[in-house]
């Protein structure tokens, strides 16, 4: 059966800490002789997250295995809802789409002792 995207996280397994990065488009010029800046901005914006997970059972690094192996690295997207993870924004930011920035490899063994960590970005 073919793969839907995007894919929804593992369930139950929260994150240990999530970096949240909102990318904008923007310049400075700054006059050499006077010192005053101009900023320039354009309409472009992005979502970046870095998750970082706890050491897990044995049983989760399996889900997590699978949800690596579904994503097929860079091809396919996730569901991540950021609202937990930027208190006291409004609105709050809710669930985007997102794609790995590179394909984290895996090592079921290595995150039942350590835990992990992969980056994504918005998927525009």
């Amino acid at each position: 059966m073919p793969i839907t995207y995007p894919l929804s996280l593992p369930a139950n397994i929260f994150p240990e800490n999530v970096h949240v990065l909102r990318h904008t488009v923007a310049a400075i010029a700054e006059s050499p002789f006077t010192l005053v800046q101009q900023v320039y901005q354009w309409p472009g914006a992005r979502w970046e997250i870095e998750v970082t997970l706890q050491a897990m059972a044995p049983a989760e690094a399996g889900q997590w295995t699978q949800f690596f192996f579904d994503l097929k690295g860079k091809v396919g997207t996730f569901n991540f809802d950021l609202t937990p993870h930027c208190p006291g924004l409004s609105p709050a930011p809710g669930t985007h789409v997102f794609r790995l920035i590179e394909d984290p490899g895996w090592d079921s063994r290595l995150a039942v002792d350590f835990g992990f960590t992969f980056r994504a970005v918005e998927a525009l």
